[in-house]
């Protein structure tokens, strides 16, 4: 009986930790699912956008924009279909080895009862008897039949504990097997898409042949692209200078040093983890983008996220708003500093934010842009080092979405 007890309890230990393992992978199941449901209504909404004016669009710069940025979400979207069968079917694996497990034990204390309900039927209950009778007093006759009827009550306790638990892992993995099914034809979906891709891409090749007929006035447009970006780090850099002048680290209090040091380590810690500034997917990657119309290669410090338009753009950091302007090319932009790092959020089409507030993680800095900002319905971030000058690549600084 001590043995079946104690079979008993590590059923249930195990049936606990199922249930603390099955509720993480819940959580990345829905996280997953709802960055589906995210990019399925993004794809919505641009298109139903892009088909208001598809017949009165011709072969413009623009035009191309749209394109790339489709393409870009629709990529997005297929793959985290896939993801999320992976998912799934690691689920579904480590549910029916657990299953497996359980059933193996479950048997076998099934047969542990079952030996001792034949032994009750050959020998009745002469040995609990036995023991009630051997007792030296009424008291002790008591606690003894109290024990016995405990440990029976435990005992059957356990036993429905234990089917039970088998009962909701059964039922847990036909959810898995029917949510699987579901994430197959959502793939199945996704990759039928991909034919809508091959198309996206074939407009886009006729879209850079009919571009590349009109060099002239592209090639302004590389070259005000290319100042503008130029120009804002140009901005940056020289506020930099300007701030590390007049607020040089020998002219601070200890207590300011400290602070600036302690929110500086911090930033640094969260490298990877931040969360990130708008709903998206990121459409322009940082660092030097090759022109597809005429092969030439423009710098871009920072990433560049296809947005709904007006979505919201949030702060990634705590810490202060040291300066917002505006430059052609990236329209109204902010940066708030995190001690020796700054970040830098342009293209807005509100802005909710003053220079010199402080701004807490995850506050609401103003809303992205539309089709009348200079980068359309998405926001430009970047983050730049203040020790080195220079913009780093913002998506290292991002969790994954």
């Amino acid at each position: 009986m001590g043995c079946i007890g104690r079979r008993a309890v590590w059923i249930l230990l195990l049936g606990l930790s199922l249930h603390g393992l099955v509720h993480a992978q819940s959580s990345d199941r829905a996280a997953t699912e709802r960055r589906l449901a995210q990019l399925k209504e993004q794809i919505r909404q641009d298109q139903a956008r892009l088909s208001e004016t598809a017949e009165e669009e011709e072969a413009t710069r623009q035009r191309l924009d749209n394109l790339r940025r489709e393409i870009a979400l629709r990529q997005e979207l297929a793959a985290t279909y896939q993801q999320r069968l992976r998912e799934l079917r690691a689920e579904r694996d480590s549910l029916r080895s657990s299953l497996q497990n359980l059933g193996s034990r479950l048997n076998t204390l099934r047969t542990q009862y079952q030996r001792r309900a034949q032994h009750a039927y050959k020998y009745g209950r002469l040995n609990d008897l036995a023991l009630i009778l051997a007792a030296h007093s009424i008291n002790q006759m008591l606690i003894r039949v109290q024990y016995l009827h405990r440990f029976a009550q435990q005992r059957r306790e356990r036993l429905a504990s234990i089917r039970q638990a088998t009962a909701d892992l059964q039922s847990r993995r036909a959810e898995l097997q029917a949510s699987q099914t579901r994430t197959e034809e959502l793939l199945d979906e996704a990759q039928a898409e991909r034919e809508n891709l091959r198309q996206l891409q074939e407009q886009r090749r006729t879209v850079i042949a009919e571009l590349r007929e009109e060099r002239a006035s592209l090639q302004e447009e590389i070259d005000r692209k290319q100042s503008a970006a130029e120009e804002l780090e140009a901005r940056i850099r020289t506020m930099i200078a300007s701030a590390e002048s007049e607020n040089a680290p020998a002219s601070r209090t200890p207590a300011e040093r400290a602070a600036y040091e302690e929110l500086s380590a911090s930033f640094e810690e969260n490298r990877g983890q931040l969360p990130w500034p708008a709903d998206g997917v990121i459409t322009e990657p940082f660092g030097d983008r090759v022109d597809p119309v005429y092969g030439t290669t423009t710098r871009h410090p920072g990433i560049l996220i296809a947005t709904n338009p007006e979505a919201s753009v949030r702060a990634v950091f705590s810490g202060e708003v040291a300066a917002i302007d505006f430059v052609p090319g990236y329209g109204q932009y902010l940066v708030v500093r995190h001690g020796d790092y700054l970040s830098v959020y342009s293209n807005f089409s509100s802005l909710y934010v003053t220079e010199g507030q402080s701004i807490d993680a995850g506050q609401l800095l103003g809303r992205a842009g539309t089709s009348a900002e200079p980068r359309g319905a998405g926001v430009f971030f970047a983050v730049f080092d203040k020790t080195t000058g220079t913009a780093t690549n913002p998506r290292r600084w991002l969790r994954e979405p």
